[in-house]
């Protein structure tokens, strides 16, 4: 069986007005179309649901059988129907957005004002979470976008690229600091350093590049989330070798930023969605605001 709605709402229709006229009227199509409908669903059903002379229309025994279900069917998809616009306007109005710590608690606060300027209306969901769990939660569909540094690809990921952002060293400032200068790689084979886990993307591309001048995947101390090894650079533990972007926490510490070249090595700093799925219209325009509080 194969009724659509359409032809539920006819049955239920006529039955009510005990009229083909007045149905095909309010239901605005052809009394011919209408009564082509009914056949089809008196074919499907296999029995005649309307007895109809030249005066009047009036149901069958099966015909007042099939009214209770027909409405009953009408009813809950005209319920569905009404919960998933209510579910689609609502999703239009929330933006879920998972960033590392370092990102949503300095960088995600001005995209988010300057995003609600333009989009009042919305609702952005912050979510501050490590960069395995924002892939995760991408990809189980708990937010709807992750920003980050995702240089590897994952299954199930569409990346977008937002931004590059250069390596820059970190290091603590205290009175005695001159002022910043270029650093070059092989100015730092004396440096302490503290960093990120080995496996860590960022950490690995560093690593790279201290390889070359005998320093790379060297015993160091190592910490999870960027705002803790801006602490420990604070605290004079180490110097740090990060995407610049971090600066943007250097207004909590007493930190110097010095830029690195020879060479001067870039990243991307990646928006990423769940592949194959519908992606809020919301998306691209944050990311925009997200870009600017980067910039």
């Amino acid at each position: 069986m194969n009724l659509s709605q359409r032809q539920i709402r006819a049955f239920l229709t006529i039955a009510r007005l005990h009229s083909f006229t007045r149905a095909a009227e309010e239901l605005h199509i052809t009394q011919a179309g209408l009564s082509s409908m009914l056949r089809d669903i008196e074919a499907q059903l296999g029995c005649r649901l309307f007895d109809r002379t030249t005066r009047s229309v009036s149901l069958t025994q099966q015909g007042e059988a099939f009214v209770p279900v027909a409405a009953r069917v009408l009813d809950d998809l005209d319920g569905a129907a009404a919960t998933l616009g209510r579910l689609s306007e609502s999703r239009l109005r929330t933006l879920s957005v998972g960033a590392t710590p370092l990102v949503a608690s300095c960088l995600l606060p001005t995209a988010c004002t300057a995003f609600a300027r333009s989009y009042p209306g919305v609702d952005v969901e912050v979510h501050d979470l490590d960069r395995a769990q924002i892939q995760e939660q991408v990809k189980n569909g708990r937010i709807d976008v992750g920003y980050g540094v995702f240089l590897e690809t994952a299954s199930g990921m569409q990346r977008v690229p937002l931004l590059k952002t250069e390596l820059v060293l970190f290091s603590p400032a205290t009175p005695s600091s001159r002022k910043a200068r270029r650093m070059k790689w092989r100015d730092f084979e004396r440096t302490p350093l503290v960093g990120l886990p080995v496996d860590n993307p960022i950490q690995k591309l560093v690593d790279s590049h201290l390889a070359v001048i005998g320093r790379g995947n060297e015993p160091r101390r190592v910490f999870n989330h960027l705002l803790t090894v801006l602490a420990m650079v604070e605290a004079g533990v180490g110097s740090a070798i990060l995407p610049a972007f971090a600066a943007a926490a250097v207004p909590r510490y007493k930190l110097r930023v010095q830029r690195i070249d020879e060479p001067t090595v870039s990243l991307e700093f990646f928006e990423i969605t769940k592949k194959g799925a519908q992606v809020t219209s919301m998306t691209k325009p944050f990311g925009r605001c997200l870009v600017a509080a980067m910039a």
